[in-house]
């Protein structure tokens, strides 16, 4: 089964229904329970595996294939959808995502790529990278406003009883003796109100958790983030730099961009400081859940230990690159949809990529000024950003206070409307809407935790408004934050009704 494919540029014609069938079916294989559909064709993020109409503004937590992705594919693998996938064809391809993934941000031929099902996953990359015979100490930053598995991968731990490879494991047991004593340390990135703390702040207590792991005798794998869950990058890459130039090889960082809004050149000055990368493709990115694909710069692989023998229950041998050490002790196999997943991803960065970036900056502007004016119209508030900072994360996801409109609104409630929203919109209001799941930021005045939702653009959206004149962007942005207030509006009617009539009036 030949894996190279016909022209990423061409978009397919459209597929009969035997071949989508098939393609669906082959994207959500090769993964864990977080990818599988119910008998809606959702699986537990609400999204789905074909293309959608829904109006989608939820890609800070995952998205849906895109039309253009999902013809792209069916029209490249239309005639191998029913073939398995050899262990020697799934590496070439995964070599040709890398080079593909080189290419969009502009690296160094020497730079490491891994793939993995998930943001989570690729904690592991961060570990292996660190080993060098000493304990590790993890330090995460923002828990709250990570990938929820992060507090057990980021330890060594498995975070759930299956991987992604099918294993079945025992949930928060260590992947290897390895990482047995791994020790987690939890650094906030938000104050009680919900404020993002400083840079220097959270620079200056990362610095303490390096130097007392340290005196230890233990090595920290420090994480900084760049696009938070709710778009916070923390700590500038300012005070990034000052702690490598402070503490060089006492640590490794890594960097959590897994939501993507993160430019190409940035991505390089991180790996030039020496930090491990994670991004995925579901989330900004616009491609179909569950993929993802860590940086890792050429010095830490050429030091790095032998890959542990636990690695073999989360990772299979063409995920790694072929010169990490130990990773022969990898199975060879294929995962056709873990490749389809990335390369849809990839269609959608090469795409974006392509786009001219002064009619972006146009396209965010006009997005932040609907968002707030949508705010305003319902009486809401937006969770504080990073003061003064100015990215593609907080340019194209925005955080909304429902707790602000609806005082006792808690982060439960919160989750009642988002679900709502995904189950019901299309019922009330003739068109799907899709938004960002509930964020934990900030405690109200009784302690609760308040309800929060996210709106976010995709690199598809972006796509797709930038063709727009600048008339016709506004007339959009216009009509789809209307349908967003109509959709949050009912959503909180039914999910306060059901929970205590009149209470959170």
């Amino acid at each position: 089964m030949l894996l190279t494919p016909k022209s990423f540029e061409k978009n397919a014609s459209r597929s009969d229904n035997r071949h989508a069938a098939r393609l669906v079916s082959a994207l959500v294989s090769g993964g864990d329970a977080r990818i599988r559909l119910n008998a809606q064709g959702r699986n537990q993020y609400y999204a789905s595996a074909v293309p959608s109409d829904a109006l989608a503004y939820g890609s800070s937590t995952i998205s849906s294939i895109s039309d253009h992705a999902f013809e792209t594919l069916a029209g490249q693998w239309q005639d191998r959808l029913d073939q398995p996938v050899a262990a020697n064809d799934y590496a070439h391809g995964l070599d040709l995502l890398r080079h593909r993934l080189a290419a969009c941000f502009e690296l160094a031929g020497e730079t490491a790529i891994v793939f993995a099902a998930s943001g989570t996953d690729l904690e592991y990359v961060g570990l292996a990278a660190a080993l060098d015979g000493r304990p590790l100490t993890a330090v995460l930053l923002g828990r709250d406003e990570v990938g929820s598995g992060c507090v057990h991968s980021a330890a060594g731990r498995f975070f759930a009883g299956e991987t992604a490879t099918g294993a079945r494991v025992v949930a928060q047991a260590a992947i290897d003796p390895a990482f047995a004593g791994t020790e987690l340390i939890d650094v906030a990135v938000r104050d009680a109100a919900g404020r993002p703390r400083s840079s220097a702040a959270v620079a200056a207590e990362l610095s303490l958790q390096i130097e007392h792991a340290e005196r230890s005798g233990r090595r920290a794998v420090v994480h900084v983030v760049h696009g938070s869950k709710s778009g916070l990058t923390l700590p500038a890459l300012s005070d990034v730099e000052c702690l490598v130039a402070t503490h060089g090889d006492a640590m490794t960082i890594v960097v959590d961009a897994c939501q993507l809004r993160i430019a190409p050149s940035v991505v390089r000055r991180y790996l030039e400081l020496g930090c491990v990368i994670l991004m995925t493709g579901s989330k900004f990115a616009g491609g179909p859940p569950f993929s993802g694909f860590a940086l890792v710069p050429a010095e830490l692989q050429a030091r790095a230990r032998p890959l542990p023998e636990g690695f073999r229950r989360i990772a299979t041998r063409a995920e790694w690159p072929a010169e990490w050490p130990g990773a022969d002790c990898l199975t060879p196999s294929g995962n056709f949809g873990l490749l389809l997943r990335l390369q849809a991803a990839l269609i959608e960065m090469e795409r974006f990529a392509a786009l001219p970036a002064d009619r972006m900056t146009q396209v965010t502007a006009r997005f932040s000024h609907h968002i707030m004016h949508l705010v305003k119209q319902l009486g809401l508030a937006e969770v504080p950003g990073a003061g003064g900072t100015s990215c593609l994360a907080s340019e194209t996801l925005r955080t909304l206070d429902l707790s602000a409109r609806w005082p006792r609104c808690d982060f439960e409630a919160a989750k009642l409307m988002h679900g709502h929203i995904a189950r019901q919109s299309r019922h009330w209001l003739g068109r799907e809407v899709r938004l960002g799941q509930p964020v934990k930021t900030h405690q109200m005045a009784d302690g609760r935790v308040a309800g929060t939702l996210r709106l976010s653009l995709s690199m598809p959206l972006l796509a797709e408004l930038a063709i727009l004149s600048d008339i016709a962007l506004d007339e959009r942005l216009e009509s789809d934050m209307a349908l967003v207030g109509a959709a949050i509006s009912a959503a909180a009617a039914t999910a306060f009704a059901a929970r205590q009539p009149a209470s959170l009036a």
